[in-house]
């Protein structure tokens, strides 16, 4: 179904697409109301004008929301790709401060082993300090969402809050798993 899916999005669709958007044919069908009002007595000519009419209206339409749908499901995409990288790039901001904590508290360490070092060369005593507080932080807590914004189900949870309907539910959860598919096969 994919494949048949992929075929009509790009060799079949495009060409009604195309011939309905096109400005002169635009023109042209709005033109054709006028012959319906001044040709009424026509009966086969008004027929066949309005069926043209309802025909191009129907197609117009399923077409606005075929792409609106694609729209839709390709931004949720992107959002969910986004919200992915987010929280890959905080992850990393993440272990980058843990690194720069660790190497504080070293520093921490190294400077109280010194300072014991010279006491104990002066024949004071000496009590170590514990850390400074700011050497504890945990940037998860600091979040402005809190700690269940690096929940595994955080971006699945905020998408249908948003669209709060099951139709939204169902689009996510039919894209999400493909997408999870397109990311183990890269």
């Amino acid at each position: 179904m994919r494949k048949m899916n992929g075929f009509l999005d790009r060799h079949v669709l495009p060409w009604p697409v195309r011939f309905l958007t096109h400005r002169f044919i635009i023109l042209a069908t709005i033109a054709l109301l006028v012959p319906l009002i001044a040709f009424a007595y026509a009966t086969k000519f008004v027929l066949a004008v309005n069926s043209y009419l309802n025909t191009m209206s129907v197609a117009v339409g399923s077409i606005v929301l075929l792409y609106a749908t694609i729209a839709e499901i390709r931004d949720k995409q992107i959002a969910e790709m986004q919200e992915r990288r987010a929280q890959e790039d905080h992850t990393h901001v993440v272990e980058m401060h843990q690194l720069v904590l660790d190497g504080m508290r070293l520093q921490h360490e190294q400077i109280q082993d010194l300072k014991q070092v010279l006491a104990e060369m002066r024949g004071i005593a000496f009590e170590r300090a514990a850390p400074p507080r700011g050497l504890m932080a945990d940037l998860r807590s600091l979040h402005a969402s809190g700690r269940g914004r690096f929940d595994s189900d955080h971006v699945r949870k905020r998408m249908s809050r948003q669209v709060g309907n099951r139709l939204g539910d169902a689009v996510a959860a039919l894209t999400l798993p493909a997408q999870d598919a397109d990311d183990s096969g890269a």
